[in-house]
């Protein structure tokens, strides 16, 4: 029995991770693909942005931008949906320090699609879904320091 249907996506989440030198390291890469090789989660989008030290922002390729040798640039150069609009880059560049770079990866959530496969063939049906902070996890739990 087949529980996976190919109308149906996993959660859509995104990631932003600035670095701050300007210079894309490659540990994060390492740890992305091995999320894709074992189908946890499918890189639906990677695209860069850079603040120049005079604050002008820029979307630019991956290859484009000072990178560690270790950063496979070929793997990464098709992954390009869409889904991030001009409104997305200004928020998460609003974040981003003067001379740095952002990596924003988007990416469905693999693991999930046997499990809502499963309660659609059930008959039930999904009526909410959302993501809790990690700060506000931390706070719940009572760990110092966290507002």
């Amino acid at each position: 029995m087949q529980l996976v249907q190919d109308d149906v996506l996993g959660p859509i989440d995104f990631l932003a991770v600035a670095f701050p030198n300007g210079r894309v390291t490659g540990g994060g890469f390492k740890r992305l693909m091995d999320l894709v090789e074992r189908d946890i989660i499918r890189v639906l989008d990677l695209e860069f942005i850079v603040k120049s030290t005079d604050g002008v922002v820029r979307k630019m390729e991956l290859e484009s931008i000072e990178h560690d040798s270790d950063v496979d640039v070929a793997t990464w150069q098709d992954a390009e949906s869409g889904l991030l609009d001009e409104s997305d880059v200004e928020v998460i560049a609003a974040d981003l320090a003067p001379g740095s770079v952002a990596g924003i990866v988007v990416y469905e959530n693999m693991w999930a699609v046997p499990l809502i496969s499963a309660i659609d063939q059930s008959g039930a049906r999904i009526i909410g879904e959302g993501r809790v902070a990690g700060d506000d996890v931390l706070a719940a739990i009572g760990v110092s320091g966290v507002a």
